[in-house]
């Protein structure tokens, strides 16, 4: 099980929430894993996720506040994989539901609605946002990384603004068509565990942590990682520069589709190295790349941009 999902679990498991956060908690979760679907019977609001806890939670929560009844269903689905998800489908009161937590396509979220005014509904929304559009990277095995993927920039701006009361700096970038929150800092990761209340995985987090940030400083002290963190930022701004170059040209979509994608991914990650770059490339790629599959695309980007450097100097002399 990764980490992501354990955090997750722990997260729906939680039996101490006031009701209050409960629907808060609710709110994130609908507005990152909920779609509406018109039939010829009226609209049908459907819920979806990998998580069986998950749904049997909503299920339990609209059957119970609403007083209807629902279906779950299990399907089995494969898109880079097979993943078993379950589905909740509602028929009944979906106008109510939709009204109540202002649902997509008919509402645009609004970051004062009533279920988010509280401090410990913040961190529950942020929580059922988690849980639907959420991931977070093992602290023992890769580069530190928290991230929630939204439907809209306004969720995403929400998101943003939230994490800023408590101190927690996120940031937003476009991928794929979603808008995605990402927080890098460990301590601002650490942060977000504990606002979303999964207490044992800031326990692991941190305990991961500490041993990691030991074991980094005594290999920086031996290997000279210092000097080798200077030529990397170097690296990276001179192949930010080169990205942003071919853009301002008009040479971007030129490219062969591999050297987008691996400008894209730099632009991402700007500081990340390239063993970093390797752990976020599935995200890009839909697959994962290697370190040396990494420095490749990158160094045949790098003579993309020399040549089209060039080619813009001879032109510019023979005028």
């Amino acid at each position: 099980m990764s980490f992501t999902t354990e955090v997750k679990k722990e997260i729906l498991s939680n039996e101490e929430l006031s009701f209050c956060c409960k629907k808060a908690l609710m709110l994130g979760i609908l507005h990152g894993s909920s779609t509406i679907n018109l039939t010829s019977k009226g609209p049908k609001l459907v819920v979806k996720s990998y998580i069986l806890n998950a749904i049997k939670l909503v299920s339990n929560y609209i059957k119970t506040e609403y007083e209807i009844s629902g279906d779950i269903i299990v399907k089995d689905e494969q898109i880079n994989k097979v993943r078993r998800y379950y589905y909740f489908e509602i028929k009944e009161k979906v106008k109510e539901i939709v009204d109540d937590f202002q649902l997509p396509p008919f509402y645009e979220l609004n970051y004062k609605h009533p279920f988010i005014k509280k401090e410990c509904c913040q961190g529950s929304f942020i929580a059922g946002m988690f849980v639907s559009k959420g991931s977070i990277s093992d602290p023992r095995k890769t580069a530190y990384h928290y991230e929630i993927s939204c439907y809209d920039e306004n969720i995403a701006k929400i998101i943003i603004d939230i994490l800023a009361e408590f101190e927690i700096t996120a940031s937003i970038i476009e991928r794929k068509n979603s808008f995605v929150v990402y927080v890098k800092r460990s301590e601002h990761i650490s942060n977000c565990l504990a606002l979303m209340k999964a207490n044992s995985g800031v326990f692991y987090f941190e305990d991961s942590r500490i041993y990691r940030d030991y074991s980094n400083m005594a290999n920086r002290i031996s290997n000279c990682d210092v000097a080798n963190e200077r030529r990397c930022l170097e690296s990276c701004f001179a192949q930010l520069e080169a990205i942003y170059y071919l853009r301002d040209k008009g040479y971007f979509k030129t490219m062969p589709v591999r050297l987008q994608s691996i400008a894209r991914l730099r632009e991402m990650y700007p500081d990340s190295s390239f063993e970093e770059l390797a752990t976020f490339s599935d995200n890009e790629f839909g697959k994962p790349m290697t370190k040396s599959g990494i420095a490749h695309c990158m160094k045949a980007l790098m003579e993309f941009y020399q040549s089209k450097k060039l080619q813009e100097k001879n032109k510019k002399n023979s005028n």
